[in-house]
């Protein structure tokens, strides 16, 4: 296996493969495929850690050890049997197989883990005789095998847990965005460092929070313990700390961004402002008490970007109420921000649609998007 040039694929929410695959190519300058729900590309072992570290849309990255076509299970064992694992996996090592079947198929996902995790012990003993060991609770590797209809797809994971936990949360909204998509929304507004951000409907403020890590150049992998990439045997930690140190020489702590976060609620303010705090970004982000539909409750100034993760009227909200409050939404960002960019995430996107052609506001752009398993759209509109 040349190091020197690895397959990877990097797994991000559906809809935002784009915006992903931009993310990519900027940082390690990979030409990028985009499928769904990932992007693939080639790159470096160094660029593993660069990926973990400085990607803000990204889940997890893989080593992709195989893509193939089958017809059964035979043929999975049989494409799992012909790897070589060795250059990946230790002697002394542990492993652990997680799947993931999507598609019609006479056998589980656990049938896919257990024929898998039985091909890499063969594939092992067969090249050094040494008997590798499965630890389904702590694995030293884990890899990954997606059964999508007839294709199979298998990776190494070089992340651990989802990069979308960040580390910063210690308050949780009971609606909480993903950080993941939270920066997504950033990339897609157009919004740049140097712009005035409201978010006026924040919760615990990750879009703000975000925004601020952004603006400073701030590694949103900065506050994790542990990745798994520290336990495969082609990643060195002394390279790991250099690439580590370089990223957090780029960081500006100085810079002083415009980026205001307000909610009505005090508990979830106090929350966003916990959350900023544990960032390090509190200094960063003005937090201010105020409802969204009264324009005389928001911040003075113009704001050139809204950004905002609104309720969408699943549980608490009745519908009628959603689309009311959109529309009263709506109505303050015109008479206190008009000529601003809006860029709104909603589950209940016709209720969005309703009020903006009620109030007269151009929808410019709209994106279908998994948020978590909920369908959600991303809308961006001129006010």
């Amino acid at each position: 296996m040349a190091m020197n040039r690895l397959c990877f694929f990097a797994t991000t929410s559906i809809g935002v493969e784009d915006v992903a695959a931009e993310e990519v190519r900027s940082l390690i300058g990979s030409d990028v495929k985009l499928e769904v729900g990932r992007v693939s590309f080639k790159g470096g072992v160094g660029d593993i850690y660069v990926l973990n570290l400085k990607a803000r849309t990204l889940h997890k990255v893989y080593i992709q050890l195989v893509k193939a076509d089958f017809k059964t299970l035979d043929d999975i064992y049989r494409v799992a049997r012909s790897l070589d694992y060795t250059w990946i996996i230790d002697g002394d090592q542990s492993f652990a197989i997680r799947s993931e079947r999507i598609g019609g198929h006479c056998f589980t996902s656990m049938d896919v883990s257990r024929v898998v995790g039985q091909a890499v012990i063969d594939s092992y003993q067969e090249a050094t005789g040494r008997r590798l060991r499965v630890d389904l609770e702590q694995p030293d590797v884990e890899i990954y095998c997606l059964v999508r209809n007839y294709s199979l797809l298998m990776g190494v994971n070089t992340t651990g847990e989802s990069l979308h936990k960040r580390g910063y949360r210690v308050y949780d909204h009971p609606a909480a965005l993903k950080p993941t998509i939270a920066a997504a929304m950033l990339k897609i507004s157009g919004w740049r460092p140097g712009e005035s951000l409201l978010d006026p409907m924040c919760g615990g403020a990750t879009i703000p929070i975000e925004a601020a890590l952004m603006a400073r150049g701030v590694m949103p992998s900065k506050f994790r313990s542990s990745f798994a990439f520290l336990k495969l045997k082609i990643c060195d930690l002394q390279e790991f700390k250099a690439v580590r140190d370089k990223l957090l020489m780029e960081e500006n702590c100085s810079f002083n961004p415009e980026i205001y976060a307000m909610d009505k609620l005090q508990k979830h303010l106090s929350g966003g402002v916990k959350n900023a705090e544990e960032a390090g970004v509190k200094d960063a982000i003005k937090f201010k008490i105020g409802d969204a539909t009264k324009p005389e409750e928001y911040p003075n100034g113009f704001f050139s970007h809204i950004i905002v993760n609104p309720p969408y009227g699943l549980r608490a909200h009745p519908k009628e109420g959603v689309g009311r409050l959109y529309e009263e939404f709506l109505k303050a960002l015109k008479a206190k921000n008009p000529g601003s960019t809006l860029t709104i995430i909603t589950a209940a996107s016709k209720r969005f649609r309703e009020a903006a052609e009620k109030t007269n506001i151009t929808i410019m752009e709209r994106r279908k998007i998994m948020h978590g398993d909920l369908p959600a759209e991303i809308f961006t509109c001129k006010i």
